[in-house]
């Protein structure tokens, strides 16, 4: 029954891409696909952490069915989480009745960001420490050491959070054979294990100069808070994200404490009252006292990462604050343990979905990514991919694809070059941004891929041969060639085929605007700036054209909202700042 917990995050996760890979993902295929001589004893295509096996191993296994078909993680990802459950069930049943170790194994996965952990290849990183942690726990609560320690050993290898699993291994067979000369044995075999991993991942860290990301490593220091605001933002964000709450708050937090304090003060009185809830909790304290263990083992590290908070690392820890609230409220009452699965059941379906279009703009949340920015970067790229590798099978070796419009905050899920080379298979291809080709029209483009908002599809592709004549336009408006120029832009125009990149047709109908203004045809240059926003709002040029327009015919006020829309748009725009203060000059009112 327990496994029924995977049937909400499934639902709830209906309509995402998940499998499409994004980011790190293609540090780690790239490093598959392309390392003359791999070694499990580097980064594997990180600069930070030595994963090997959630790096080498998986990726390795699985590089060309992740490519292949997105369905392929997911299925596995489900399957793992179904493993944990079922493990996690199987060694809470040794200590703990049957609904009470169902709330145990399924507490990771009623987690709104757990969804997180279906969606990409790279998060078997923190499957694999789930699963292989819960394999340990269960072969250790069985006494077959050597199976727990190889477990371990393995959870360990997919990220070092499982130093939390190693602190509470030793104390899970119930009854030593030998008494205290097992426990001894237990607690030196573990010690052993962990402290091979570490030394070789220290040696392997040296070797080859792997850092914590971003700067983390050397900037902690001038982050602008100390240790102790640190810990706070850790729990904080932890314990939100263990109840489905964003890691900014809601309106939903004070409820959501005073519901959860209400239930720890119901079972205090419980136990002051009733004296079978008291036998019960004390046989159980230990539970309590292992589960808090982990929870802050398993939290620590995140202190580490400070400012940069990703809700799915949390599932780790909630284990530990699982067993221990479980185990609490069900020694009070079964009706605070049933309070307890509601209120989290009702949080994690009251929590936002998977975004159904791509946003200029990433979600307004406090987590670097969470579930919601991660779908978003996951329906850009699996749009992106299909639309490329459908009109563009293969590309010419060395071949560059430009890149116009792209979201927000959206470029980094490219991984650089690297997502068009493992794609294609390629080295040598390299992606353009617009800021790299504006000023080279002779440089040849294989494909250009434009995004836009409010675009069906949001993914299209501009003509190169169109955006080159654009781009010569540019440089003949630079010169005050103006005629030329307008020649220039009408074979842009002409030769774009697909309509539907109104951003790209903004941009011509924009610069022809602009044109019109330098004939000296006033008219003729405010109708297309018009035209050019209707097509696209965000077009420089076309608001520049009727804020001139504009200060020419006596209609300030409509000039300055004009420049006001511009420059808050392209803040750096100088030629709008230098007509704002020509209009406080000379500009009729």
């Amino acid at each position: 029954m327990s496994l029924l917990a995977l049937v909400p995050l499934m639902l709830h996760s209906l309509g995402a891409p998940l499998g499409e890979p994004v980011a790190d993902d293609f540090d780690h295929l790239h490093y598959v696909l392309f390392t003359r001589h791999p070694t499990w004893f580097d980064g594997g295509g990180s600069l930070s952490f030595w994963r090997p096996l959630a790096y080498q191993g998986y990726f390795g296994l699985l590089s060309n069915a992740i490519l292949a078909s997105r369905l392929t993680v997911v299925v596995l990802h489900v399957a793992l989480l179904a493993a944990m459950v079922f493990l996690l069930y199987r060694t809470a049943r040794r200590f703990l009745p049957g609904p009470w170790a169902a709330s145990v194994a399924t507490f990771p996965v009623l987690i709104e960001s757990t969804r997180a952990l279906i969606a990409v290849p790279i998060h078997f990183v923190d499957l694999g420490l789930l699963v292989f942690s819960a394999l340990a726990l269960h072969e250790a609560a069985s006494s077959r050491m050597v199976n727990a320690l190889l477990a371990l050993l393995a959870a360990l290898l997919c990220k070092e959070s499982a130093v939390a699993t190693a602190l509470l291994l030793p104390w899970m067979p119930p009854r030593p054979r030998r008494g205290a000369a097992s426990r001894r044995l237990w607690i030196a075999a573990t010690a052993a294990t962990t402290s091979v991993w570490g030394l070789t991942y220290l040696a392997v860290r040296g070797r080859h100069g792997l850092m914590l990301p971003r700067g983390l490593e050397t900037g902690l220091g001038h982050m602008g808070a100390d240790w102790v605001e640190r810990s706070w933002w850790a729990l904080a964000g932890s314990l939100r994200a263990m109840f489905s709450l964003p890691s900014a708050g809601s309106r939903w937090e004070p409820l959501v404490a005073v519901a959860v304090l209400l239930m720890l003060a119901v079972a205090a009185v419980r136990f002051q009252r009733a004296p079978a809830a008291r036998a019960r909790f004390a046989g159980v304290a230990p539970v309590v006292a292992a589960g808090l263990l982990w929870s802050a083992a398993a939290t620590a590290p995140l202190v580490a990462v400070y400012p940069i908070w990703s809700p799915q690392r949390v599932a780790f820890g909630s284990i530990g604050v699982g067993a221990a609230l479980t185990a609490t409220l069900g020694s009070a009452h079964p009706a605070l343990l049933a309070s307890l699965v509601a209120l989290r059941l009702a949080l994690f379906s009251v929590s936002p979905g998977p975004p159904n279009r791509v946003t200029m703009l990433p979600p307004k949340t406090a987590a670097f990514v969470d579930f919601e920015k991660l779908v978003r970067l996951q329906r850009f790229m699996a749009e992106t991919r299909a639309l490329l590798t459908s009109r563009h099978p293969s590309l010419p070796h060395g071949a560059r694809v430009g890149l116009l419009h792209p979201p927000i905050m959206s470029t980094y899920a490219f991984g650089g070059d690297k997502a068009l080379q493992v794609w294609y298979r390629d080295t040598t291809l390299r992606w353009l941004r617009y800021d790299d080709f504006r000023p080279h029209p002779e440089w040849p483009l294989a494909a250009i891929v434009e995004f836009q908002q409010n675009g069906d599809p949001q993914v299209l592709l501009v003509n190169p041969e169109s955006m080159r004549h654009y781009l010569l336009a540019g440089r003949l408006v630079m010169q005050e060639a103006w005629q030329q120029a307008f020649d220039e832009l009408s074979l842009a125009d002409s030769m774009q085929a697909e309509r539907g990149t109104r951003a790209y047709l903004g941009r011509i109908a924009g610069r022809r605007a602009f044109c019109w203004l330098g004939l000296r045809r006033a008219d003729e240059g405010e109708r297309e700036a018009q035209r050019a926003l209707a097509l696209w709002p965000d077009c420089s040029d076309a608001r520049y054209t009727l804020a001139s327009v504009m200060a020419f015919t006596h209609r300030r006020p409509q000039a300055n909202a004009q420049l006001d829309t511009l420059l808050k748009l392209y803040p750096n725009d100088r030629s709008a700042r230098a007509l704002r203060e020509s209009l406080r000059v000379w500009a009729p009112s």
